[in-house]
């Protein structure tokens, strides 16, 4: 997989729920009844999962044998 296509789908996995985030928090925020930390806690949260998606994409290279039998085990 290229590095490209995982930061598109890694991006793609993350701007949805940052849209609908900004959306939804905002308008209480801005009437005081959420406090204006959780806008920067939600962009770091959604930061994290891109950065993680875009790690996992990569650990299996196209046509790569799976170890583990194409279960996802942790």
């Amino acid at each position: 997989m290229t590095h490209r296509l995982r930061i598109g789908i890694s991006m793609s996995a993350a701007l949805p729920i940052l849209i609908t985030a900004l959306l939804v928090f905002a308008a209480p925020a801005i009437g005081g009844a959420v406090p204006w930390t959780v806008l920067p806690a939600v962009l770091l949260a959604l930061a994290v999962q891109a950065i993680v998606t875009f790690i996992r994409l990569g650990l299996i290279a196209d046509g790569e044998v799976r170890q583990d039998d194409g279960t996802n085990a942790v």
